[in-house]
């Protein structure tokens, strides 16, 4: 569901004119937010929006966009998210949250207007009744199914729905979502009733209790968690936040289908002991060990790069965007960097560098062709390729330690993309 709200703020109190300045004011509405949301916001940060007006933005859980606030002049902001990945339990704490953020900040929210897609699509930001968002969610998903089975029809596959821009994941399952992959079975029983199909949403009832913890976490665990000991403190701050919501709601409600073996995993990378971790490891030892873990990135990830060009690697990889323009994934064996180049740094790859020389292997794909040399010895082997997709360049650099995985350096490098070619 799009929510596209639009108000004035400061015009409840006439003695605050003129207006505080756009930025110190997103400033407080950040500190307001950071206090309000506690635990369930994900990141914030300021940002220069469209001409330059100042927008902050929110993630409020890992399934969900980002949630923009544009200060659009002195006086007129716009609020806009998309909540259908989600589900109507988001929805409605979004609503609320914003509802309470323009009580303490005194913004006058403009009435919805269909004509100009201004409003909230359910009715409930501006009539309080709940009852219509979950029939717009089910609508939402039986249509969404709907085209999924049509293209199914037409031959297509790898599909996904409700995931993140950046990452597509490979992985066997008819479609992929948040909560995990579902098969063609699930599809056609969503499509005849899409009650069948609320499981996919990660917060389909109201409120954040138990079920809603659980959920939050089930869906980090299938997208964001990094199977191995963590290389990163982001990535060991989010095997604690999955670890904390597992054992929040297990406290609360212990009957729920806790994923024992993919916790007892986590507790494992981080270290954890004591009573909990017994309590894990008891009921992960009872657990069928039957079906795949749980988690996307314990197969192949294609990665959206800068510049429009896009990469396969391991899942396990850590990422990292670095001051000069280049993407690193890493771990403790292997490294693969990719550079966008301007017109001119190929240039500066003189023709008498060792690079320049060694360039002795050709790759010719559908959109990106490159020239790359390949140096391999005891614990030091390289692959630096020159690529190119119409008139855009890249540098790709792929490092390993051990010589048997040339195969899988010539690959990543082959696997380089873009988008769309020029």
């Amino acid at each position: 569901m799009k929510l596209l709200l639009a108000g004035r703020r400061g015009a409840s109190d006439p003695l605050s004119f003129p207006p505080e300045a756009p930025l110190p004011w997103l400033e407080r509405v950040e500190a307001w937010v950071q206090q309000a949301a506690g635990e369930l916001l994900e990141a914030s940060r300021i940002e220069d929006g469209p001409q330059g007006a100042p927008v902050l933005r929110l993630r409020l859980h890992p399934a969900a966009g980002e949630v923009s606030v544009l200060a659009a002049t002195q006086e007129r902001l716009v609020v806009s998210a998309e909540t259908s990945a989600v589900g109507p339990g988001y929805h409605l704490y979004l609503c609320d949250l914003l509802k309470a953020l323009g009580e303490a900040h005194g913004i006058i929210w403009a009435p919805p207007d269909a004509d100009a897609g201004v409003g909230d699509a359910t009715g409930y930001f501006h009539s309080g009744d709940s009852g219509p968002v979950e029939e717009h969610m089910l609508g939402w998903l039986q249509h969404s199914v709907g085209q999924v089975l049509r293209m199914r029809s037409l031959g297509n596959s790898g599909f996904a729905l409700s995931m993140r821009f950046g990452h597509t994941f490979q992985h066997p399952g008819a479609l992929l979502t948040p909560m995990g992959p579902r098969d063609e079975h699930w599809l056609r029983a969503v499509f005849e009733d899409p009650r069948q199909g609320v499981d996919v949403f990660p917060w389909w009832t109201p409120g954040v209790d138990a079920r809603m913890r659980f959920q939050r976490a089930l869906c980090r665990l299938w997208t964001d968690v990094v199977w191995r000991p963590p290389l990163l403190d982001e990535e060991r701050q989010r095997l604690r936040d999955v670890a904390r919501l597992l054992e929040q709601a297990w406290r609360e409600d212990p009957s729920l289908p806790y994923p024992w073996r993919e916790w007892q995993e986590v507790l494992g990378y981080l270290g954890v002991g004591g009573t909990v971790a017994e309590e894990v490891h008891r009921h992960a030892l009872e657990s069928p060990g039957t079906g795949p873990s749980i988690g996307y990135r314990r197969g192949s990830v294609q990665v959206a790069l800068p510049e429009g060009w896009e990469i396969r690697i391991p899942g396990s990889l850590a990422e990292t965007r670095l001051g000069d323009g280049s993407w690193v994934a890493r771990d403790h064996r292997r490294t693969v960097r990719v550079l966008p180049l301007e017109d001119s740094a190929e240039e500066q790859l003189a023709p008498t560098s060792p690079e320049r020389r060694a360039l002795e292997l050709e790759h010719h794909g559908a959109r990106v062709s490159g020239r790359a040399s390949l140096h391999v010895g005891p614990g030091e082997c390289r692959l630096t390729a020159l690529c190119r997709s119409g008139n855009r360049r890249a540098l790709c650099v792929v490092s390993f330690d051990d010589p048997d995985e040339q195969d899988w350096a010539l690959g990543t490098w082959r696997s380089l993309d873009h988008a769309v070619a020029a």
